[in-house]
């Protein structure tokens, strides 16, 4: 309710031109999710609710977003609701057999349909494995999936649509070999990468008790961080590999650590 009167209010401005630009939040689609027992929460001690897999407790249904999109539309003087939020397609593609029940599929369809000003932002964060998994993110596989959805619906639709892949470097686990990897996998999808970012320690999150110590604390393993800022901007570099000047820097890299055949494909 709160929402709508929130639009509504922003709707009758005078200088509103039709367009809400975001319809979201942190994650754009977790309106409403939590636990559907909430006593089996308050005893629970796993650290996610989302990995490795979703919780079998949790409510994702996405109803209540379509829902919402829809009382949105209908509201005097809105000609189109976008999301430029982040969307968690974790959360749409579960693989858990309720689809339907969550109404995933139905959400994504829409989604893509009617709420994308051309643009729709995701965050893989990464394409290595070892180091989603210290992210607690799923695979880089299921952004694949995701974004082959997203393709053929907004074919189907006569829609000319992007998806704009968020990703990280430096981060705990990251080294240069990963990134030369993501450099490599995302060139071979055409993505030449604008959002992006040199990871950055911040109060009160797992990644930074990792950099600061070292350590993954639910394992007791080490975990290699670049800290020093050759081997950050080294990292960061593999972002940027069509750009001309950092052509001869990057293959000295790849140089260095053995990777020819990364090379090759990145400027063959």
């Amino acid at each position: 309710g709160s929402i709508l009167r929130e639009i509504e209010q922003v709707a009758g401005m005078p200088d509103f031109k039709g367009y809400v630009s975001d319809l979201g939040g942190p994650s754009a689609n977790m309106y409403r999710m939590g636990g559907e027992d909430l006593l089996l929460c308050r005893k629970c001690k796993r650290p996610s609710c989302v990995y490795p897999a979703i919780c079998s407790n949790l409510n994702y249904d996405h109803g209540p977003l379509i829902d919402l999109y829809i009382k949105s539309g209908r509201i005097r003087g809105v000609k189109k609701i976008f999301v430029a939020s982040g969307v968690r397609y974790d959360l749409c593609l579960s693989h858990t057999g309720n689809e339907k029940k969550y109404h995933t599929m139905e959400y994504i369809e829409k989604l893509v349909k009617d709420h994308v000003s051309g643009r729709l932002k995701v965050a893989p964060e990464h394409t290595s494995e070892s180091v989603l998994k210290l992210m607690r993110k799923p695979s880089y596989n299921l952004f694949v999936k995701f974004k082959s959805l997203f393709k053929k619906i907004s074919e189907k639709a006569g829609l000319k649509q992007q998806i704009i892949p968020y990703f990280i470097s430096s981060h705990p686990g990251s080294d240069i070999e990963d990134m030369a990897e993501l450099a490599s996998i995302t060139s071979g999808e055409g993505f030449k990468l604008e959002q992006v970012q040199d990871f950055t320690p911040v109060p009160m999150t797992l990644s930074s008790v990792i950099y600061y110590t070292g350590i993954d604390p639910y394992t007791g393993e080490k975990v290699y961080s670049a800290k020093n800022k050759k081997e950050r901007d080294n990292q960061r570099i593999f972002f940027f590999w069509h750009i001309k000047e950092n052509r001869f820097e990057i293959k000295k890299i790849l140089k260095k650590i053995g990777r020819a055949d990364i090379e090759r494909k990145l400027f063959s």
